[in-house]
């Protein structure tokens, strides 16, 4: 009977495994809690850390002051599409204002398929939004603003969905790349996919593109990077670098008279693991913490 019992465990191990297979090929990682009890540590880090789930990355956006503080919180698998090296996404955006925390749960329909919010202000009110990647299960990838209203995390601009699963799309820069005035957001949609280079000017509502070119990626399948593009100030001009889709090539664009215009190539293989500032030696970078995410 014994034996029977073993043969029994050992088959049910062996289908169990089967039928997991293809869930196996990207792990989830496991996150290493925050070190509450370092004396320097934060009182937000440290309520950050114990009063949310964190994500595997357990990445947190800090303002230069350390007033404002966002992260991703309530890790959840509703959506299988593992870009980033895991399954586990986001399903809490959970900002800290001057000591106050403001929490948006989102639809089982959503999750925020991205690393850490950024910080900007996009709006020129002299507070600072919160610019994610927001992906809806049925209809993919898509940006998504919030901003605080009322004493409450609202939306306030949205990159409408690609309009299919399995299809993401990363953050290039947040800037005012025409030096009108506006801040512009600039994306790749389906980096691994022929990727297409987008921007549109940020304004309150359903953000329209504005300009587009194909074949360019500031992403690869897997991996946790999303630092690949630059942005630099030449001559009173901004120049925004992304690989080609090929990654032998560093290819800048200018924004003018709202069409994208070819700046200069740049003959030199990317590495996709690392920041792309670090490859290459730019001429007037501007700093944007915040566009360059590498944990």
């Amino acid at each position: 009977m014994r034996n029977t019992t073993i043969i029994i465990i050992i088959l049910s191990f062996i289908i169990l495994t089967a039928c997991n297979k293809e869930f196996q090929e990207i792990p989830t990682t496991t996150p290493e809690p925050i070190d509450s009890t370092r004396v320097d540590t934060p009182n937000i880090l440290i309520q950050l850390a114990t009063n949310y789930e964190q994500l595997p990355e357990q990445e947190i956006a800090i303002s230069l002051d350390s007033s404002v503080y966002a992260q991703y919180a309530m890790p959840t698998d509703r959506y299988r599409h593992g870009i980033l090296g895991d399954r586990v996404e986001g399903g809490q955006l959970v900002v800290a204002v001057e000591g106050d925390f403001y929490e948006l749960t989102l639809e089982d329909t959503y999750v925020f398929e991205d690393i850490r919010p950024r910080l900007y202000d996009v709006d020129g009110d002299g507070e600072l939004e919160f610019i994610t990647l927001r992906t809806h299960t049925s209809l993919g990838g898509g940006i998504a603003i919030y901003k605080i209203m009322n004493e409450q995390l609202v939306e306030y601009a949205q990159v409408a969905e690609i309009g299919r699963s399995n299809r993401w799309l990363n953050v290039v820069a947040i800037h005012d790349l025409d030096n009108d005035g506006i801040i512009e957001l600039a994306w790749i949609e389906t980096p691994h996919i022929g990727g297409t280079l987008k921007v549109a000017k940020i304004e309150n509502g359903t953000l329209k593109v504005i300009a587009e070119t194909a074949q360019y990626s500031n992403h690869a399948i897997g991996e946790r990077n999303l630092c690949l593009s630059v942005l630099t100030e030449q001559s009173g001009q901004k120049v925004v670098y992304v690989p080609n889709q090929s990654k032998n090539k560093i290819v800048g664009f200018t924004l003018e008279n709202g069409q994208w215009q070819l700046f200069e190539e740049i003959n030199q293989a990317v590495d996709f693991s690392k920041s792309l500032a670090a490859q290459y030696n730019f001429t007037g970078i501007i700093e944007e913490e915040d566009n360059c995410i590498n944990p």
